[in-house]
């Protein structure tokens, strides 16, 4: 969940004025935890899945951190993919999605962002840390995988900003933006109703304010896979919508999930059915 929304709450109450800024609009542990239970997450896979092999993987950012992450390998994989997740969203606790991209054939490698779960943090967050660190983890998922079947880059909610960015530094076969944010001044909006805006004002720190899934959409041309609920009420299908028309990619598709809501994408069959024939399809271009 959007560390964001506990504030507004609170912003309803006081009737005052706020910032968002990166350490109140991004989640970060009190305490990182150590390593990862490798036994647990596999567990949580198809017991027949016995040939897939999951590994702990770990890298050094530029400020001397430890980002710590797993891989997912299967012998019969379509696709690489490279994960971002939502804001807040841990391996140790979120590694059930992993059993979605087995099933789909792909190979994974996923890092808990900077402060969160297994990886290190510093006392200040920034939106550019973040966004390097990213690329490092593009740059470590590209040496560590197949090199011989296409890349994907999957950005969940938050992780849809991150991706959005990844593939606009790094050269990707493929994009999937799932529970996509536009931009966070709009999502910011949409999540202080109308009638509080009356007694309070909000606003958004700069470096915050100049992220624009909009702009990078409208330069990316890469085949695009969209995946929103049609319940979603942290980033509504308006938003998948606009990134939709804004992007420059010839082979775009936008799925609205049916009852289903923020961040519940990967757990219906649709969305599975939806991303299989979207790797079918750029894997023939």
């Amino acid at each position: 969940m959007l560390k964001i929304v506990p504030i507004i709450a609170l912003l309803l109450l006081s009737g005052c004025s706020i910032k968002i800024t990166p350490d109140t609009f991004i989640y970060q542990d009190e305490v990182v935890e150590k390593n990862l239970d490798l036994t647990d997450i596999k567990s949580k896979l198809d017991q027949q899945d016995n040939e897939i092999e999951i590994s702990a993987v770990a890298l050094t950012t530029d400020d001397g951190l430890t980002l710590k992450g797993v891989k997912l390998l299967r012998p019969d994989a379509l696709a690489n993919v490279l994960f971002f997740g939502g804001n807040g969203m841990k391996i140790s606790t979120s590694s059930g999605i992993l059993k979605q991209f087995a099933m789909l054939q792909l190979n994974v490698i996923w890092f808990d962002y900077r402060g969160t779960g297994v990886s290190e943090k510093k006392e200040a967050l920034k939106v550019v840390d973040l966004q390097s660190d990213a690329l490092a983890v593009f740059d470590f998922a590209n040496a560590s995988l197949p090199a011989d079947i296409p890349s994907v880059i999957h950005g969940l909610s938050m992780g849809s900003l991150i991706g959005s960015y990844t593939a606009s530094q790094r050269n990707v076969d493929a994009l999937v933006l799932d529970g996509a944010i536009s931009s966070v001044p709009e999502l910011v909006d949409a999540l202080v109703p109308s009638w509080s805006k009356i007694f309070s004002t909000v606003t958004v720190a700069p470096e915050l304010a100049s992220i624009d899934n909009i702009a990078l959409m409208q330069n990316y041309r890469a085949p695009l896979l969209l995946l929103v609920g049609e319940e979603d009420e942290t980033t509504p299908v308006a938003f998948s919508q606009a990134l939709y028309d804004a992007a420059a990619s010839e082979q775009k598709t936008l799925t609205v999930l049916k009852g289903t809501g923020h961040s519940q994408s990967m757990k219906m069959d649709a969305a599975l059915k939806a991303y299989a024939r979207f790797i079918d399809e750029f894997s023939l271009l």
